[in-house]
């Protein structure tokens, strides 16, 4: 099972529609730590705290039902922590402190808004240097995007700015092996030079002694659609009826 912690809604929506298109098929389980509210506008520190809570409450549930698990083992345990770069000063404390509890970040810099972008992009965006704005305008000239991240998604529409419609969630899921190719491609290209996309799906890609808050245009976020097994599957599969 895969426990994450969100800072946004926007992570949440397209977390949601994995888990609507291949979760059903016993894949995975996602679950949402129910004491994060997306969209609150916590900080990473705070949702690495969350989820630490969550890593702990997992541990204790285990050791307590140990014998039945070596009867019958359950499925592996994981915990991730989800959050952006925005203006936050607390990154790199919040990630060193996720990773000696156990805990995975799928950190983005300068926002979510760069993964999302990753699914349409040709090639691998130049580096923004922070310009957010810059993002948000590249999406906009994709088909279903024009009017995200806008004050307003226009009368009767479901458009709204940073909660992804279903339209987009479509054109995202469509599009998912392309930003996880373009975001390992990214880690290889991180200004440290000691950054090397992992081998192995889901591995970290990005060095322990890579400074995340001088990282720019970067998300590891992929690393969790490789975690959860569909960052390369074709679009159609797992997918529930709609009608």
């Amino acid at each position: 099972m895969v426990t994450v912690v969100c800072e946004g809604k926007t992570e949440r929506n397209y977390l949601e529609r994995i888990h609507d298109e291949a979760g059903q098929d016993s894949r995975f389980v996602l679950h949402f730590d129910p004491h994060a509210q997306p969209g609150k506008g916590f900080k990473p520190a705070e949702a690495v705290d969350r989820a630490i809570d969550v890593q702990h409450r997992t541990a204790r549930s285990a050791q307590e039902n140990e014998e039945e698990e070596e009867e019958n083992s359950g499925p592996e345990q994981y915990v991730w922590a989800v959050f952006d770069r925005d203006q936050h000063n607390d990154v790199d404390e919040a990630i060193r402190r996720a990773h000696k509890n156990g805990v995975e970040v799928a950190f983005s810099t300068p926002s979510f808004d760069l993964w999302l972008l990753l699914h349409f992009a040709s090639g691998p965006p130049a580096n923004v240097s922070s310009d957010n704005k810059l993002l948000v305008r590249r999406l906009n000239a994709v088909q279903h995007f024009e009017r995200y991240g806008r004050s307003s998604g226009g009368k009767g529409s479901d458009s709204k700015p940073k909660i992804l419609n279903e339209a987009q969630l479509t054109a995202l899921w469509t599009k998912r092996g392309n930003a996880v190719r373009l975001a390992r491609q990214l880690v290889d290209r991180c200004s440290s030079g000691r950054c090397r996309a992992a081998t192995r799906k889901a591995e970290r890609g990005h060095d322990p002694t890579c400074d995340p808050l001088k990282r720019d245009t970067q998300t590891d976020f992929y690393r969790l659609l490789e975690l959860l097994g569909v960052d390369d599957r074709d679009s159609a599969a797992g997918r529930r009826g709609r009608g």
